[in-house]
């Protein structure tokens, strides 16, 4: 029995393929834009091997390729039947969750890792799926707990340092994102998690002189380098540059528009931002508002839903805006956990309210589901697009009492300039 490089077994006589999923898999723990690519090959040098089956169809995944990922699966299962007890799990884990059968799928991740916790690939996919449920206790619980199976491992150590950051425990972040990138600069989320740390401390020079050269060296990376980069564009929002932050986003996202999830949510958010600060951007909405309209068969995640609604609102498409609203209100009506109907419809109504300028209503819809805004996942960042555009909503409203209270949190949370110098005087300020 031939064994991976984190100790597990794998069921090859073919060298090439162990060593070819070595890669593969670290391909995908480093966000890897060639990941896919590796672990065909692999499945070209030993068909038998279902974990590079597997692997694949999680790379399909990501790629929205749904229908090819689970044929991938299929290959996966095929193979696996007379393989080790720790294949099995991996490729069924993998199999329920490329399937759509989202907790199913969390559940048998769970059991795998109770048995196997050296087994990055499925805790990094276990990661995620509790990172769009906005899960983030349960996250830092279980990366404490595998940490000292994987002593020293860049990965871990940034998987590790993201959660500490979302918990608030940032200067542990720092430390342990820093200890990731000297063992491996072209680990991109120990990166990731250094930019989050830092954001969330207000040390935005500090990020900006860290970030591009951190960023420089991942080449390898595919539409996850423009996240780094929007990083990157928040902290100069922060800083109150908002012109340079305006240009990156025009380099970044609006050169070759993307209808990527990661991208679309990047791109969208950070106008969404700068029309908040008062930087007028509606020439640049319409790409971005016609990717969303394309997209209404795809709202899986609450989070991307969310999203599309900025863009069809904010790009003046308020029919197909109103239609994607209705289609989230029918299926409220199904949705047993209540996240539809109790948060999203709220929330977009909230966005919608905004976007016509109607500040009250936005007031009206956002406030109640804030405190819930984090069970449509995201990160902290990610999140604050929400929460900013419910206390503008205030400011615009001329709610005095409500803005007040909201600044006060919000800037002794992270006093970005913005934020800073928003004071009453302001309040009743139609627009900026």
């Amino acid at each position: 029995m031939r064994h991976d490089a984190y100790g597990l077994p794998v069921s090859t006589e073919v060298s090439a393929a162990l060593e070819g999923y070595d890669r593969a898999v670290q391909g995908l723990l480093s966000w890897d834009g060639r990941a896919l690519d590796l672990f065909r090959a692999v499945g070209a040098q030993d068909p038998a091997l279902a974990l590079g089956h597997a692997g694949a169809a999680i790379c399909l995944f990501l790629e929205e390729r749904f229908t090819e990922a689970q044929e991938a699966a299929r290959l996966a299962r095929d193979a696996v039947g007379a393989q080790t007890e720790r294949e099995r799990r991996h490729v069924e884990a993998v199999a329920l969750l490329v399937a759509g059968k989202v907790a199913p799928a969390e559940r048998a991740m769970q059991e795998h890792l109770a048995e196997y916790p050296r087994d990055l690939v499925v805790f990094q996919r276990l990661y995620f799926i509790w990172f769009w449920q906005g899960k983030f206790p349960e996250i830092l619980a279980l990366a404490s707990a595998l940490t000292r199976y994987h002593p020293g491992d860049s990965f871990m150590l940034g998987l590790h340092a993201f959660a500490l950051e979302q918990a608030g425990r940032c200067d542990e972040a720092v430390r342990l994102a820093g200890a990731a990138i000297l063992k491996n600069p072209r680990d991109a989320w120990a990166i990731h998690a250094l930019a989050h740390a830092l954001y969330e401390m207000a040390a935005f020079d500090t990020g900006i002189a860290r970030l591009p050269p951190a960023i420089h060296p991942c080449t390898h990376l595919g539409w996850f380098r423009n996240h780094l980069l929007w990083h990157l564009a928040l902290m100069h929002l922060a800083r109150g540059e908002y012109d340079r932050a305006a240009a990156l986003g025009r380099t970044v996202f609006e050169r070759a528009p993307s209808s990527i999830p990661g991208d679309l949510h990047d791109s969208i958010s950070l106008l969404w931002r700068l029309e908040l600060v008062g930087m007028d951007v509606a020439e640049r909405w319409r790409p971005f508002s016609l990717i969303a309209a394309e997209r209404l068969d795809r709202q899986t995640l609450a989070f991307h839903a969310a999203h599309l609604a900025m863009a069809l609102t904010a790009g003046g498409d308020w029919t197909t805006a109103d239609r994607q609203l209705g289609m989230l209100r029918e299926r409220s009506a199904h949705d047993g956990p209540g996240l539809i109907g109790n948060v999203l419809v709220p929330l977009i109504e909230g966005l919608h309210a905004f976007a016509a300028r109607d500040y009250r209503r936005a007031v009206e819809r956002l406030e109640p589901v804030a405190p819930r805004v984090v069970e449509l996942g995201g990160s902290r960042a990610q999140r604050d697009v929400f929460h900013d555009t419910l206390l503008e909503a205030c400011f615009r409203a001329g709610d005095m009492n409500r803005a007040e209270r909201l600044l006060a949190e919000r800037v002794a949370r992270r006093p970005d300039h913005f934020w800073k110098n928003r004071t009453a005087t302001d309040i009743g300020t139609a627009a900026r």
